[in-house]
């Protein structure tokens, strides 16, 4: 009855509708403003840059679209009875912000969408924050709130009192299970300048997302250029990048590479001395995406990723090759995705993807093979989705989708060439998901309601989660947010996620023997946007964990076989403020997370390694004045963070532990370190100020821009870890920074 009534009220009326686009490259504006003038009909678009609008009275009328940064679009059209109408516009950037146009994506969003916990960068702002030899996404999330990291030079996301295995990253549809693999953990895996945005659910995420308990990182990459041929190099101090894009017919195409070259100038060097001095390690990644469009109505992306880390050298001894190491890591996926547009009101979008993650080590001794080692993992995720849109009207939107997954998990360890471990997980997994969004009270009151419904074939289990979201505007600029859901995972792994250095994951499907690990969200908010360029919210929420498998208290690096695993529940609640602010030459935000994480395992309580009580960053840009020589016009961007110390474990003392050894007939010793509890103790303050100056230039007749980052520019000590020396009366205790001098780094961009 209900849809009959709507197509009632829709009939005899028309709509407008198309894609929204930019005019100098062909990338999608995601909500651009676009309504009717003279009257009160109008939508924004999604993010796809798609628009509708519904219900428009046979006539003409002059249609305007708006977005901030672009000169505004006016033209007339005619509203037929019972007709659609398409306008596909390429909209012109424009230095000149109109008035009437101030209007931002993320003011627009806040009008149009019921969500928490949500952040949107760009790469402006992801290239705006200073780095560690060169910017990088994971690092700029780590500013958010609720976002903390392990150490200095940490590139995981401990999200809320999650672990890192609780965080679903996806790049262009691919799911990537090790997002910060390079450089044994200080890079991530995406370059900055291939992204076009990046999205982080930092809790709540509605029923499209799912199979994670804590966060979604979604990352899309560049269209391609499809109105020039452009590109971008990139030459830092270890890595270099080289960034294409341009038109195909009736598409556009991107391909995007980096890799580090110090293992190259260092070879160079080797062969002009004459020496052997080498440096046996390097890593590499690759973007690319193509766009094909048969018609307006349809729309064709191949999208892939390739990366991997590598460690290889060997040993000679009188001429002759005695031992060789090879190591490598890596993520790699492709995928492919057809949107299409079956009716105005009807769009969607069919995927299919495939991601591995491998690890692989090899150690061969060459005069004695019985100490030759193989260690072999992988995860290999072929994935089939299809999402729709329903858009009822201008205030109601239903969404469905169907996920089915088959994942291959196999692991190896190979002693003098006979298998030790062999095994392979392999299961399916469906998921299907309904999702309404309505507006009971226009500019009021929106709803949002969800079910996500997961079955795991090979165990025969299956769940159910819903969530639910509620915005309530108070005021045209002040809105009240809750939410609530229920979140269920099937994969782990097994290597401890509070290491202070991670380079692997190893991940597992959750057998029959354990209970498929839970989690309940509940977030409350407030947003305030005092004007179009600042903008408040303040998030406190609490979540609640049940059956995670984590490793047992000793064993931090690996935890073999699953069925170790230690069975535990939990908690983490906290507050979060975000407070951002632009000017006209100038921007900054200010982000604080106060958190509070605990897990419970058998009796006890304890806080895990990752749980940091405050955390404070504070960002801030601007355009170096023109009277000042040599910088004027460039930018400088400032970090400066403050946290409180993360809990560790204590050693107490140490004792010899007598035990006899059949295999020798006699009776051995070894030393035993006896700890106190794993959270007893918390390390001192953090806090730490880095800068990023960048200046445009031209060299060979190129546009291009040098720049220039130090990292702990005032030389502050934060201490990582403690260790504790037994060979000194009394035992001696050193700690251990990661930044104990100021490192700068430098480079220069060219475009193209």
């Amino acid at each position: 009855m209900i849809f009959i009534s709507l197509l009632l009220l829709a009939y005899d009326y028309g709509s407008v509708s198309g894609f929204v686009t930019d005019a100098s490259n062909g990338e999608k504006l995601a909500y651009a403003n676009v309504y009717l003038e003279n009257t009160n009909m109008g939508s924004a678009t999604n993010d796809k840059g798609y628009y509708i609008i519904h219900n428009i009275t046979p006539g003409t009328y002059s249609i305007i679209f708006s977005y901030i940064g672009y000169e505004s679009a006016k033209m007339g059209i005619s509203i037929e009875e019972n007709h659609n109408t398409v306008i596909n516009i390429e909209m012109n950037p424009s230095l000149i912000e109109l008035e009437e146009i101030k209007v931002s994506a993320e003011r627009t969003r806040f009008e149009q969408e019921v969500e928490v916990s949500h952040i949107t960068f760009t790469p402006r702002e992801i290239k705006s924050v200073p780095g560690l030899f060169e910017n990088d996404l994971i690092k700029t999330l780590q500013l958010m709130p609720g976002v903390v990291a392990m150490h200095d030079l940490s590139n995981k996301l401990y999200v809320r009192g999650g672990s890192p295995d609780e965080n679903l990253t996806l790049l262009d549809g691919i799911t990537i299970y090790n997002p910060s693999t390079h450089l044994f953990g200080l890079f991530s895996t995406f370059n900055p300048d291939a992204v076009s945005n990046a999205e982080l659910y930092a809790g709540g995420f509605p029923a499209k997302y799912g199979d994670r308990l804590s966060s979604v990182l979604a990352v899309t990459t560049k269209e391609g250029n499809s109105k020039k041929y452009t590109g971008e190099a990139s030459i830092g101090l270890i890595t270099s990048k080289l960034m294409f894009e341009g038109p195909i017919p009736k598409g556009s195409i991107l391909l995007s590479g980096r890799r580090t070259y110090f293992d190259a100038l260092v070879w160079a060097y080797s062969k002009i001395k004459n020496d052997t001095l080498s440096l046996p390690y390097y890593f590499y990644d690759g973007i690319a995406k193509i766009n094909f469009n048969p018609s307006p109505e349809n729309r064709f992306t191949i999208a892939g990723i390739a990366g991997s880390d590598i460690v290889s050298f060997e040993e000679s001894f009188s001429n002759e090759i005695e031992e060789k190491i090879d190591l490598e890591w890596g993520n790699r996926g492709i995928s492919l995705r057809w949107r299409r547009v079956f009716s105005p009101q009807f769009y969607g979008e069919i995927l299919g993807a495939w991601s591995n993650f491998l690890t692989h080590f090899q150690y061969e001794d060459f005069s004695d093979s019985t100490n030759n080692l193989h260690i072999y993992e992988e995860i290999i995720d072929y994935t089939g989705k299809c999402d729709f849109n329903y858009f009822l009207n201008d205030r109601h939107t239903l969404a469905c989708g169907i996920d089915a997954k088959q994942l291959e998990i196999g692991y190896n360890l190979n002693v003098v060439e006979q298998d030790i471990i062999a095994q392979e997980q392999k299961t399916h997994l469906f998921t299907a998901y309904v999702q309404d969004k309505w507006s009971l009270i226009p500019n009021i009151l929106s709803v949002q309601a969800g079910l996500r419904a997961l079955y795991d074939n090979t165990c025969k289990r299956s769940c159910l989660n819903p969530r639910i979201g509620m915005k309530y505007h108070v005021k045209p600029n002040t809105a009240l947010n809750l939410a609530w859901g229920k979140y269920n995972q099937f994969l782990i792994t097994i290597n401890s996620q509070e290491s202070y250095f991670s380079i692997f994951d190893f991940w597992r499907l959750v057998d029959s023997t354990h209970n498929i690990p839970s989690s309940y969200h509940v977030i409350a908010g407030l947003e305030q946007w005092f004007d179009n360029n600042t903008r408040l919210t303040i998030e406190p929420y609490y979540k609640k964990y049940y059956d995670l498998l984590v490793p047992k208290e000793n064993e931090i690096f690996f935890s073999t076989p699953s069925e170790s695993l230690s069975v535990a529940n939990g908690y983490s609640t906290g507050l979060d403020i975000f407070f951002k602010k632009s000017f006209e030459n100038a921007f900054g935000w200010i982000s604080y997370s106060l958190c509070f994480t605990k897990r419970k395992v058998g009796a006890r309580y304890y806080s895990p390694r990752y749980d940091r009580r405050h955390n404070l960053n504070i960002v801030f840009g601007f355009t170096i004045p023109e009277y000042i020589p040599l910088f004027k016009n460039g930018t400088l961007n400032l970090r400066w963070y403050f946290a409180t110390g993360l809990p560790y474990a204590e050693d107490l003392a140490r004792y010899r532990y007598r035990y006899y050894d059949s295999a020798e007939q006699n009776w051995e010793y070894e030393w035993v370190v006896l700890q106190g509890p794993r959270d007893a103790h918390r390390l001192p303050l953090s806090h730490r100020l880095d800068f990023h100056l960048e200046k445009d230039m031209r060299i060979f007749g190129l546009k291009g821009s040098w720049y220039i980052d130090v990292m702990n520019i005032y030389n502050h000590d934060n201490i990582a870890f403690y260790t504790l020396d037994y060979d000194e009366n009394p035992p001696k205790k050193t700690a251990y920074t990661l930044l104990p001098i100021p490192i700068p780094s430098f480079g220069i961009n060219l475009r193209f």
